[in-house]
C-alpha cells in the first residue's frame, strides 16, 4: 500500500515537472518567433526611406542653412500632385542637431512674378468677383513673391532614423513648382508667425 501511495506521488511530480518543461519550451519558442518577426519588420526599413510612390525631389541645403550650422544636412521628398499626397524625410549631419527651441517645417512652393523656382502660376481666372484681399496693391505685392503653403511640422521617427513628414490634403498639388523646408526659430508655439522661417533646405518638383 505504502509503496503504491508513494509511486503515485513521484508519477504526479514527474507529470507536473514535463507540463512546466513543455511550458518553458512553448514560451521560448514564442519569444524566438516574435524576436524574429520584429527582425524581420526592422529590416524592410533604411534611412532615409520614402514609402509614397511618386515623384522624388533632392532636397539641397542653401546658403542659410550655414547660420544654424545645417550645411550638411540631406533630404529628400516624394510627391503625388494629383492624389495631394507629400512625403519628406531630412537627415540631420552626425553630431548636429537643431537649435534650441527650432522645428523644421515643410512647405510646397509656386514661384512668384518676381523669382522663385518654376513658373509662377499666377492668373486673374481666380478673381472673377473681385481683388484678392480687397486691396489691388496687397494683391499685387503677394503675387510678385513666391506662395508658400505649410505641410506640416517634421517630427523624429526612430525606426527611419530621420525628420520625417507625410501629407495628405484635398486639393490638386499641379501648380506648385518646389518642395522647401524651413527651420522655424520660434518653435511654432503660442502666437507664432506662421509665415515660412529661414529656409534650409529646397528642391524643384519635375514639371
Amino acid at each position: 500500500m505504502y509503496y503504491t501511495t508513494r509511486r503515485g506521488y513521484l508519477n504526479i511530480i514527474l507529470l507536473v515537472i514535463i507540463l512546466l518543461a513543455l511550458l518553458v519550451l512553448v514560451g521560448w519558442l514564442g519569444y524566438q518567433a516574435g524576436g524574429n518577426a520584429a527582425e524581420g519588420r526592422l529590416g524592410n526599413f533604411s534611412s532615409p526611406k520614402i514609402i509614397l510612390k511618386g515623384t522624388s525631389v533632392t532636397l539641397t541645403p542653401i546658403s542659410l542653412a550655414q547660420n544654424a550650422s545645417l550645411q550638411k544636412t540631406t533630404g529628400v521628398a516624394s510627391i503625388s500632385q494629383e492624389e495631394s499626397k507629400v512625403e519628406i524625410d531630412v537627415v540631420l549631419a552626425e553630431g548636429i542637431a537643431l537649435p534650441e527651441g527650432s522645428v523644421l517645417q515643410a512647405w510646397l512652393v509656386d514661384a512668384g512674378k518676381l523669382g522663385g523656382l518654376g513658373k509662377a502660376s499666377v492668373s486673374d481666372a481666380d478673381q472673377k468677383y473681385g481683388t484678392p484681399f480687397a486691396n489691388i496693391d496687397f494683391n499685387e505685392r503677394v503675387n510678385d513673391a513666391p506662395y508658400a503653403v505649410p505641410l506640416g511640422q517634421l517630427s523624429w521617427d526612430s525606426i527611419r532614423e530621420s525628420l520625417h513628414l507625410f501629407y495628405e490634403g484635398n486639393v490638386i498639388l499641379n501648380p506648385f513648382d518646389a518642395v522647401m523646408v524651413t527651420l522655424e526659430s520660434d518653435g511654432n508655439i503660442n502666437n507664432y508667425d506662421p509665415r515660412p522661417g529661414t529656409p534650409i533646405l529646397i528642391g524643384s518638383i519635375p514639371q
